[in-house]
């Protein structure tokens, strides 16, 4: 009697782990293939841009002094009657040279900035040598939005640099210490695919001190930063087409302007002038070109 009830028992059992491995399954299948709700679809959704945002190009490039050809060729190309007369004015008679350049670039140009149809194979590994450590061209894609503003650093930080600034009224210097140049970066998209672009001139010099900053909470927040000195006065304002460039550096010979301090640089082996180029890759889909589009369908 007892070897028939354990015999029944171990039966019983192993019916019962044979139902609980079937139940499992059979869940776990409809669990991997059960078609996603809307909802939970809705997390697995990459990440939107923003309607009204803007991609740009920024290249950094440093080109010898020396090496007359390829600045000569660039300048021959470039519009500088794309920025208003005022500010051409201002800004040449203090170092800068300004313009927008459309089109396929000057060969020299697009050599010297490395330009590559294809994009170049990955590798697990990375040498850190002296030319990549410290490279002539750094090449950084960035995207804006409406309202919001970006700092493009045009300058290492120097321990001193006197400044001769030119106006109406005449020639005035200053010495800063501790002092670095960066750019205020700004772009809003305008009707017809084209996005006005401001580009401001900024200093940041003095020790880092603890300063009292206001958020939209209406709460103080308290960050590290420098003095700073904005030179509204030498606001680059233009509108650029996709694919433009705006062309920023300095003009020769012009040592001791605020457009030296910001594109040129001695290290030793010779002077060096920085170009900086925007390039406009994309701006918001145009309202009026879709209207168009729906109408002719």
């Amino acid at each position: 009697m007892r070897q028939q009830l354990r015999k029944w028992n171990v039966a019983s059992l192993r019916w019962l782990a044979i139902s609980l491995l079937l139940t499992w399954t059979s869940g776990c299948s409809l669990m991997f293939s059960e078609t996603l709700t809307p909802e939970a679809q809705s997390f697995l959704q990459p990440a939107k841009t923003a309607p009204d945002s803007v991609t740009l190009e920024i290249f950094q490039a440093r080109v010898p002094t020396s090496d007359s050809g390829l600045l000569e060729q660039l300048w021959q190309e470039v519009d500088e009657q794309r920025l208003s007369v005022e500010s051409r004015r201002e800004l040449v008679r203090n170092g800068f040279r300004v313009g927008v350049l459309g089109g396929a670039l000057p060969d020299l140009l697009a050599k010297h900035l490395n330009l590559q149809s294809e994009m170049p194979s990955a590798s697990a590994e990375r040498v850190i040598t002296g030319e990549n450590a410290d490279p002539q061209v750094v090449r950084r894609v960035m995207q804006l939005n409406r309202h919001e503003s970006a700092t493009v650093q045009a300058s290492d930080l120097e321990e001193h640099r006197h400044i001769l600034i030119s106006d109406d009224r005449g020639v005035k210097g200053r010495g800063y210490e501790q002092v670095q140049a960066v750019y205020s970066l700004r772009a809003e998209p305008v009707p017809g695919q084209r996005v006005s672009l401001d580009l401001t001139p900024e200093l940041y010099f003095g020790e880092l001190r603890n300063r009292y900053s206001g958020s939209d909470q209406g709460i103080f927040l308290i960050t590290p930063s420098r003095e700073r000195e904005i030179y509204d006065q030498f606001r680059m304002a233009v509108e650029l087409a996709p694919g433009e460039l705006l062309v920023v550096s300095c003009l020769p010979k012009a040592r001791g302007t605020l457009g030296h301090a910001f594109h040129e640089v001695d290290r030793g082996e010779g002077a060096e002038q920085k170009l900086l180029l925007v390039r406009l890759l994309q701006v918001p889909g145009s309202e009026i070109l879709a209207d168009a589009v729906v109408s002719q369908q």
